[in-house]
């Protein structure tokens, strides 16, 4: 009975010392998300680019794209924004003092928060953040118009993202690396932070070292589960818990097609 006890307390830390940590993950984003959105309206570049990785993966989509009637993904790298930082809220639309900022956290934990930004009634992001040398920054981001974020075919999209992603996450579990090219846009982001090896920093993986990484993987021949968080109609975010990692993708939609256009994954304490 004693060691019982002793389980159920231990277990009851553990919750409480990880739930601190969610808590400490949330608490130290929610400014900087509230820093990105302020800049635009304040029109203050600087403000923007003060909390975002020199390498953030910002994507969105232009639909219909110059009346062709074909959707392409629309990439707005730091330089970007810093353009689009002196001249987004030109005409005054939004106002500093007014203008509301809401965060709402999809997940996190010691390292990793996954969040909704709503820029008062004018757009969303779904940004992923991380802990890099002591600092925390956003790094991975879709987004979109906020008219998109009503879905009135929710369920339906949370089971095809979820279908989507269940192939991506089974792609790496069987080392199928063409079954994994399927479900990503070409130009899709993955990265990860080398940690514990003196000065962290963000690791860019290409298509090569991906189907590299596949192939290799210890992981193979395991299941991994998925989480969808939110699917609205343009954008959507899950995690994938897999032996080795655990893995949060953004998604798009293309053309009808769910595509992952970024990833961010952490290893396993087991891994």
């Amino acid at each position: 009975m004693r060691t019982l006890i002793s389980a159920v307390m231990l277990a009851g830390t553990l919750m409480s010392a990880a739930q601190a940590e969610n808590s400490a993950t949330e608490a130290a984003l929610t400014p900087l998300a509230e820093t990105f959105a302020r800049g635009f309206y304040a029109r203050d570049p600087e403000m923007v680019l003060s909390v975002v990785h020199p390498e953030l993966s910002k994507i969105g989509v232009w639909q219909n794209y110059r009346g062709s009637g074909v959707d392409i993904t629309e990439e707005l790298p730091p330089g970007t924004l810093q353009v689009l930082g002196r001249i987004y809220n030109a005409d005054g639309r939004l106002s500093v003092e007014t203008s509301t900022v809401g965060v709402d956290f999809f997940d996190s934990d010691a390292n990793v928060g996954v969040f909704q930004l709503t820029a008062d009634r004018d757009w969303y992001d779904f940004f992923l953040g991380t802990r890099i040398n002591g600092e925390w920054v956003l790094v991975n981001c879709a987004y979109g118009g906020f008219h998109l974020i009503d879905n009135p075919e929710r369920e339906a999209d949370m089971a095809a993202v979820s279908s989507v992603v269940a192939e991506y996450a089974a792609a790496w579990d069987t080392a199928d690396y063409e079954r994994l090219q399927a479900t990503i846009y070409p130009n899709a982001d993955r990265r990860h932070v080398v940690r514990g090896e003196g000065r962290e920093f963000l690791q860019h993986e290409t298509l090569e070292t991906i189907q590299q990484d596949i192939m290799s993987s210890q992981a193979a021949g395991l299941s991994s589960q998925v989480t969808v968080f939110e699917a609205n109609r343009q954008t959507a975010a899950a995690r994938i818990d897999a032996a080795d990692r655990t893995e949060w993708v953004l998604l798009q939609r293309l053309n009808g097609d769910w595509k992952i256009v970024n990833m961010f994954w952490e290893a396993s304490v087991a891994g």
